[in-house]
């Protein structure tokens, strides 16, 4: 995660994304693209990509594999003479360029409190990272306008002597209070932290006993592994920003997980998105864009950013259970899985390193969005068309609310031609009969978002195409 997202920032796109002239393309990016995802799970029902650390599935990498190279397998793939075609869909999302540099050849220092039990992996971990398949496989989707493109840098460790403060604060708004920035620009200035070089990231790992509030610019405060497991911002020092990770190592582990597992698929998270997005300006009303992120502006993407959370690389493959992206696992560590806009583009899965085998999914016809407008009571009807990358057996395509999901109201039902899901294969086309309950209230003001979830045949394999469902009310916040 980036930082905090508000649903003040959210409205706001929302009412200006479709009127531009009036509100200012520069400044309605400025005050909501920037702020990422740290978000409460009562207003997205998605935790970011620290979250990501409190859910997941023992998803383990072929360390041969890239995302585009998948290997058949005898129990998925039907094959087929004549080549093969991708059906026409609407395509999956791109993270655009928001101006300021990625990290080229990243410098990841390390920086542990004393008595840290994890030290020497956490340590292990990072001197590892950027030599592995997993940062291979979506290092190389994202390249700045001057040219650089994410690559292999190299890592440096801190020991530190003194143990942590129970609490520290951190904002997204220029001018708000962060203890954080202070105790890294005290650490600076004595030399306890090694000074910063072109491309530095400190990733600072926080002990179970710390707590860290997070506010934004909407007057939230979010909390440590409460609303987040992990966020990455930067500061001023000197006479340049400097990015730097925040890493609570949180007790929360997903099924199967032990805590330092939960603590590193948090960084991992974290670390691929301060390389990518990493130098952001502060507001009044929160952070700019720097970096790659959802474009809010686009209402097709707007449905990834608000059903999972967050815009970043790492936000949007995010290790939950109906998500179905999973984690990665290489050296033993689980990673999370990171957004390529090459995968995307060349529709193939887009959340790498990929599993060997078919990317298949279902999503709206090509041009006509991942949106749709339903109010109270009434029902819309849309085409899905199936797609996949190379021949699969059918699959199975279910539809999910998301706050039925959480177990909270039902303010969408689904009906799949008659039926409550359906079997496709690419290429097939199935019309989706959407209702809006006339009175059960959705948990978030801008309207349901809802899955349309595609499994395989044998059940091993999971993706979801979002969409938001929103009333002209939700949509303009009058």
């Amino acid at each position: 995660m980036r930082n905090f997202k508000t649903l003040a920032d959210i409205l706001l796109i929302l009412a200006c994304g479709l009127t531009l002239a009036a509100c200012g393309s520069d400044d309605t990016a400025a005050t909501t693209a920037g702020t990422e995802d740290a978000a409460t799970d009562n207003d997205l029902g998605a935790l970011d990509g620290g979250d990501d650390a409190f859910a997941g599935s023992d998803t383990t990498v072929d360390d041969t594999a890239a995302e585009d190279a998948a290997t058949d397998s005898a129990s998925d793939v039907v094959y087929k003479d004549a080549p093969f075609e991708t059906a026409s869909h609407t395509a999956l999302p791109q993270l655009v360029y928001g101006g300021m540099d990625v990290l080229h050849k990243p410098h990841i220092v390390t920086v542990t409190f004393a008595g840290d039990p994890y030290v020497d992996q956490l340590e292990q971990f990072a001197a590892q990272l950027q030599q592995t398949q997993w940062w291979m496989a979506w290092s190389v989707s994202y390249c700045s306008s001057v040219g650089n493109c994410v690559g292999k840098g190299d890592t440096d460790k801190v020991r530190l002597g003194s143990s942590a403060a129970k609490s520290y604060t951190d904002s997204t708004v220029k001018g708000g209070v962060s203890t954080i920035q202070q105790f890294i620009t005290t650490r600076l200035d004595s030399a306890e932290l090694p000074a910063p070089v072109t491309d530095t990231v400190y990733v600072i790992y926080f002990p179970q006993g710390t707590q860290i509030s997070l506010a934004s610019g909407g007057g939230q405060t979010a909390k440590s592994c409460q609303s987040f497991g992990g966020y990455h911002h930067s500061m001023l020092y000197g006479k340049g920003q400097i990015a730097y990770a925040i890493v609570p190592e949180c007790k929360n582990g997903g099924p199967g997980m032990s805590q330092l597992d939960s603590v590193i698929l948090a960084s991992s998270h974290e670390i691929a998105e301060a390389v990518t997005d990493p130098y952001f300006p502060q507001t009044a009303q929160g952070e700019t864009p720097g970096g790659f992120n959802i474009n809010m502006l686009d209402m097709n993407a707007i449905p990834w950013e608000l059903a999972l959370g967050g815009g970043e690389v790492g936000d949007l493959c995010p290790d939950l259970p109906y998500a179905g992206f999973g984690h990665a696992t290489e050296n033993g560590y689980k990673l999370t899985r990171v957004w390529s806009n090459a995968a995307a583009k060349a529709n193939h899965n887009p959340c790498v390193p990929a599993d060997p085998g078919p990317y298949f999914n279902v999503a709206p016809e090509k041009n006509k969005g991942t949106h749709v407008k339903i109010e109270l009571g009434a029902s819309a009807t849309i085409a899905l068309h199936a797609f996949s990358d190379m021949p699969v057996k059918p699959w199975t395509v279910t539809a999910i609310d998301i706050d039925s999901f959480q177990g909270g109201g039902t303010p969408l039902t689904f009906d799949f031609d008659g039926k409550d899901s359906v079997t496709v294969n690419n290429g097939d086309v199935v019309n989706l009969t959407i209702t809006r309950d006339a009175f059960a209230t959705p948990a978030s003001p801008y309207g349901p978002i809802f899955y349309l979830v595609s499994t395989s045949a044998d059940g091993q394999a999971t993706n979801m195409w979002p969409i938001w469902a929103y009333t002209q009310k939700e949509l303009t916040g009058q």
